[in-house]
């Protein structure tokens, strides 16, 4: 299993099972480990906790998707790919919180393991680009994230306002 993968384009975030379009292809994928059997060409497949988790833009904060899965597998597919394989997966999907969309996302998604307990480990998903995202637990999504643009900006004011003082 690879822990990172480098997409340039628009990707989807989801559990294979609610777009594989037969029991033949979820077999001939071999439950999501191996989607070039039903012609994707890059892919991140990740083993997956059984718990919801949603994915936020780190910039911002601003939740854009959702993870629920039910087959303890996710994968990271190209949008164009997996219309052609099955050009109704958003109905497959059901509710937006069952996967995420990026648009025009040019970086690398890896996964993060983070210890919370003996030998227990949280999985995150991690996109860094020029469209950043991080996936958390529900019960985490009213963590506060910094705005850094914003933050730079105060501090430019005040760094003004001191010179001015003399300080």
């Amino acid at each position: 299993m690879q822990d990172k993968k480098h997409f340039s384009g628009s990707i989807v975030i989801g559990d294979p099972s609610y777009f594989v379009n037969s029991d033949e292809d979820w077999e001939k994928c071999e439950y999501g480990e191996n989607m070039s059997a039903l012609g994707f060409t890059d892919f991140l497949m990740i083993e997956f906790p059984d718990a919801p988790q949603v994915v936020k833009d780190e910039a911002t904060g601003e939740i854009i998707g959702g993870i629920c899965q039910d087959s303890c597998v996710i994968v990271v597919v190209y949008k164009s790919e997996l219309e052609a394989y099955n050009p109704e997966y958003e109905k497959a999907f059901g509710s937006e919180d069952n996967w995420t969309l990026v648009e025009e996302f040019d970086g690398e998604v890896s996964v993060d393991t983070i210890p919370y307990e003996d030998d227990e480990f949280d999985t995150i998903i991690v996109g860094t680009g020029n469209k950043s995202f991080k996936s958390c637990y529900e019960e985490d999504e009213n963590e506060v994230v910094p705005n850094v643009a914003l933050q730079d900006e105060l501090s430019k004011i005040i760094g003004m306002k001191l010179n001015g003082l003399g300080t």
